[in-house]
């Protein structure tokens, strides 16, 4: 069931919000040395939901926030709410996109700078219960494996996770992802406010209405995508089994009969025999 405007709550890892909030002030630069403390970030310049695409008939990306540094350094911050089984390979997408970017605005490959895609999850994707994950590439089949320096640095951020070490302002921004102030660190005091700032605005509020119904889509989509493919498998199971139509649609309406049409099912096994 959609929430209706006046049940609506503003919240971090939405997607308008979370770019609405990085705009504001030197958010951005906080949240990017709270990641990344050791690169000694002073300065960023960043662009929200910047489409990148080169060709009209290619797929494009719009990345949450990107970003550049005092030493050109590249950034790609994205919050996540839905998970994405094709994670590994949209996070390759991501680096390919920037690096047509970078070389389409005239650089060369020498040229091409650091590069991080960092991936913020309220979720753990490999169950391992880590709050940091980072992958680069490593020689295969070496006991000791040289790295291949592509200058590309994946970053994936449980907000979920228990185990490793994050600074203080990172996890206290983990845990406002999870609605909990459980710090009294100004910075994350003051994304709380904006974020309930956001959440007051009418013209706003209008914006997080049209994102929170296109969430709704994409999650009963997802849904009905599943439960499509679990129908095909039992009617192959079926099959197997020699079972009648009659039988399998019985079967097909006790457990799907609520989603599903009558004649939906029946269309179902006539295009799976």
């Amino acid at each position: 069931m959609r929430k209706n405007e006046n049940e609506l709550v503003a919240k971090i890892i939405d997607d308008p919000v979370f770019s609405w909030v990085m705009e504001q002030d030197d958010n951005c630069c906080k949240l990017l040395q709270a990641i990344l403390p050791e690169l000694n970030i002073t300065r960023v310049e960043f662009e929200t939901q910047k489409r990148l695409k080169f060709h009209p008939e290619k797929r494009g990306t719009i990345p949450d926030i990107l970003a550049y540094d005092q030493k050109g350094r590249v950034y790609d911050i994205e919050l996540q709410v839905l998970q994405n089984k094709f994670l590994a390979q949209r996070i390759r997408y991501y680096f390919s996109m920037i690096d047509q970017n970078l070389l389409m605005s005239g650089g060369k490959y020498r040229d091409l700078p650091e590069t991080y895609v960092i991936f913020i999850l309220p979720n753990d994707p490999y169950d391992q219960d880590e709050k940091y994950y980072e992958f680069a590439f490593q020689q295969l089949k070496r006991k000791n494996p040289l790295v291949l320096d592509t200058k590309q640095h994946a970053i994936i951020l449980n907000a979920s996770g228990s185990i490793g070490e994050v600074t203080p302002r990172l996890q206290g921004f983990f845990d406002l992802i999870h609605d909990k102030i459980s710090t009294k660190d100004e910075f994350i005091e003051k994304l709380n406010r904006e974020v309930k700032k956001f959440g007051t605005d009418p013209g706003r509020r209008k914006e997080l209405m049209d994102y929170q119904m296109r969430l709704d889509d994409e999650r009963e989509f997802g849904k009905e995508q599943a439960e499509i493919s679990a129908i095909q498998k039992l009617i192959k199971m079926a099959r197997q089994f020699k079972a009648s139509d009659d039988f399998i649609l019985k079967q097909l309406i006790e457990d799907y009969g609520d989603d599903f049409s009558k004649a939906e099912l029946q269309e179902f096994i006539k295009k799976n025999k």
